[in-house]
């Protein structure tokens, strides 16, 4: 058999979403109930985070413009008062939750020598600490900085196309093996995006899988 060194020298990534894949849930719904504080004087701005989202489905806002009201409203209304402190709260409780195949796949793509990436749409503000407790060689994902008071979104919003556009800036398309690359997602958002891999793998979502049998279905627990 004639060896390729070209194919040889190209990398080999493994990427995994995160929201309904390394945990069973939305982590951003989940920063919502652990965190906004309901209480009397918190109401008025329960009312509002209400009439926000119902905007945000009337496409008045994008999602990007959503995600740093969210944000802030959940951060203004807790009772932490440090915001380091509670994503740093926040992360360790999704730590907790994470799929034990998970855990366990990234392990065995680590050893065999692919470059794992976290690709998620949801904020570094916890998953930065997510990344490296599970030893990820690097996190593309929404970027938050924080400004006036208030945590915006810097750059562009790691969603739908946007997941594709960065993660191509970090890897250009002809470095890298994909026929030999994973990717995992549960999210039919996602579906041109696991069509760059040819070991695409949707997670925990047979309905997905039903209308895309181009990909392998895995279930974790």
């Amino acid at each position: 058999m004639v060896r390729n060194p070209y194919i040889e020298n190209m990398e080999l990534i493994a990427l995994f979403d995160f929201d309904r894949t390394l945990i069973k849930k939305d982590s951003m719904l989940l920063l919502f109930f652990r965190y906004f504080h309901l209480s009397i004087r918190n109401i008025p701005k329960f009312c509002r985070l209400i009439l926000e989202t119902l905007k945000y489905f009337l496409k008045m806002y994008s999602q990007k413009e959503f995600k740093e009201i969210y944000i802030n409203m959940i951060i203004d209304s807790s009772r932490y008062k440090d915001r380091e402190a509670l994503f740093d709260d926040f992360s360790k409780y999704l730590l907790g939750m994470i799929f034990k195949s998970a855990k366990e796949k990234i392990t065995e793509l680590k050893k065999k020598g692919y470059k794992t990436i976290l690709l998620s749409a949801s904020p570094d503000l916890y998953l930065e600490k997510i990344s490296m407790e599970l030893g990820f060689s690097e996190l593309i994902c929404t970027k938050m900085v924080y400004r006036n008071n208030r945590e915006v979104v810097s750059g562009l919003n790691c969603y739908g196309k946007n997941k594709i556009k960065m993660l191509l800036n970090s890897y250009e398309g002809d470095k890298v093996d994909w026929k030999r690359s994973y990717c995992y997602s549960d999210s039919e958002s996602d579906r041109e995006l696991l069509s760059l891999f040819g070991n695409p793998y949707i997670v925990n979502n047979n309905k997905f899988g039903k209308k895309a049998p181009e990909f392998k279905t895995v279930i974790w627990k």
